[in-house]
């Protein structure tokens, strides 16, 4: 079963395209995003790139992230993203992260959009389980995973992890309009 492009009543879920670039650059070099995120921001040339491959990703791929735009409805602009890693092994379990414009923060969107990827996850994928991992600093995403169901699993010095497996989504972390069988 195919869920994405998923679309909710202001967003729209769905798989980069080479036109998402300028919106792209427009959060995820902003210092207030990646504050708790690892790495350099992509470069105009790095970042359209990633956009061409993950336009052409196929979704069940192994040993890849798979990034999708989440799209204001009203603006027709990107407002962030959200993504799950696929590991290379398919008995370890996938993680998926999240990042939005901050003129965006505290709107709901990032629970809109994250709900529509664990769909993706359990009813398109077929995942039994997905983790979400932040920086133990980054308590609004810490948060949000607790909002969405997802429960602490384990912590390190540098990283807060927390879990959801499918039977959990289904039981009744996903709220009713996104649970299997309801339309």
């Amino acid at each position: 079963m195919t869920v994405l492009p998923a679309r909710t009543p202001r967003l729209i879920v769905r798989r980069f395209t080479t036109g998402d670039l300028d919106d792209f650059l427009a959060y995820q070099a902003d210092p207030e995003v990646r504050r708790h995120l690892p790495g350099e921001p992509m470069s105009p040339a790095r970042a359209a790139g990633y956009l061409r491959a993950q336009a052409e990703l196929d979704d069940r791929a192994r040993a890849a992230w798979h990034g999708y735009a989440v799209q204001h409805v009203a603006d027709d602009r990107v407002i962030g993203d959200v993504g799950v890693w696929l590991p290379a092994d398919p008995a370890a379990t996938p993680d998926i992260g999240f990042q939005f414009h901050p003129a965006r923060h505290g709107q709901g969107y990032a629970r809109e959009a994250v709900r529509a990827l664990l769909r993706h996850c359990f009813e398109g994928l077929g995942l039994p389980r997905v983790t979400a991992t932040c920086d133990p600093a980054n308590t609004a995403s810490q948060a949000l995973m607790r909002r969405l169901g997802m429960r602490p699993a384990k912590d390190t010095p540098d990283t807060v992890q927390y879990d959801l497996s499918r039977e959990q989504w289904l039981a009744g972390a996903a709220p009713p309009d996104q649970r299997a069988g309801s339309r």
